[in-house]
């Protein structure tokens, strides 16, 4: 027995959102980062926004102006390129100086949790890799009937994506100590670092050429 056409679209919509959230990028790294030293709230708010962004990106493809954007994010691939770079540098920084909190002691507040979800739609709409995997779902998305349910499954599936990561992470978050955390947080400085560095370098080589 088949599935109803709405239901298939919003499976469709979450596959689409699982896809483009899980690959382990800038964003993956930060939410983890953020799990990691400030806790799960922190880390889900990062998701979310991540999910904001996917949100926007596919209810743009799903109106048909992803084609137009496509084109324009190719001409614009330098000025993104050194946008996202100089961006992941500068949370590479942020994150050498943040202070890890102990699972004993956490507890977000709404200015922290506003932050990291902001910031994370702004590392979002900069990171190159999201826009390409979207572009690369626009045949699944540009055009669609039933352009609503496509899109919120899209937003489903990247915020289920992210919830699970950073409930996993917290639980696992739990078992470390002071010096594991701290460890990881300059670890997570060191990734983030160099994809600032990568990214930077490829504008720059687009520049030469």
């Amino acid at each position: 027995m088949s599935l109803p056409q709405s239901v298939a679209t919003l499976i469709a919509g979450v596959g689409v959102g699982l896809t483009v959230a899980a690959p382990v990028g800038p964003m993956g790294i930060l939410c983890i980062q953020r799990t990691l030293t400030s806790g799960a709230a922190a880390g889900l708010a990062t998701g979310l926004g991540a999910a904001t962004v996917h949100l926007a990106y596919s209810a743009l493809a799903v109106a048909g102006i992803g084609v137009i954007v496509q084109p324009w994010v190719e001409t614009n691939s330098l000025v993104l390129g050194t946008l996202s770079g100089f961006a992941l540098l500068w949370f590479a920084m942020r994150i050498r100086q943040q202070p890890v909190a102990l699972p004993a002691t956490d507890r977000g507040d709404h200015i922290r949790l506003i932050r990291a979800y902001a910031s994370a739609i702004g590392l979002g709409v900069t990171n190159p890799l999201t826009i390409v995997l979207f572009c690369a779902a626009l045949h699944t998305l540009v055009g669609h009937s039933a352009g609503l349910l496509l899109t919120a499954g899209v937003f489903l599936g990247s915020a289920l994506w992210w919830t699970l990561l950073s409930t996993t992470i917290a639980i696992v978050r739990l078992r470390f100590d002071s010096d594991i955390l701290n460890m990881s947080n300059k670890l997570a400085s060191l990734l983030l670092m160099g994809l600032g560095a990568l990214a930077l370098a490829k504008a720059c080589g687009r520049l030469m050429t």
